[in-house]
């Protein structure tokens, strides 16, 4: 099965159970990471945790590492003109 594009089922319910903080981190706020996968993983509404299988590994010289990248200042913010709900 190929990626989907869906935010997991398990993360939106644990937002409304209130379990993300996404203040900026260095406030309290929770760590989030982000991972980069081939297409050949199987990532979907129904994923619940991180997996390295078909991760990308710096196998080319690249600045990423395997384990995810941690995301900076991860306030939330609403855009003006479109109403989307953003990390900034």
């Amino acid at each position: 099965m190929a990626i989907s594009s869906a935010i997991c089922s398990s993360f939106k319910q644990e937002l409304l159970e209130g379990k993300h903080d996404f203040q900026t981190s260095g406030s309290g706020g929770h760590t989030f990471k982000i991972a980069l996968f081939t297409s050949s993983a199987s990532l979907g509404a129904a994923t619940t945790d991180y997996s390295t299988s078909n991760e990308i590994s710096n196998t080319s010289g690249s600045a990423y590492s395997a384990g995810g990248k941690a995301l900076t200042n991860t306030g939330v913010g609403l855009t003006s003109t479109t109403g989307i709900l953003v990390l900034v």
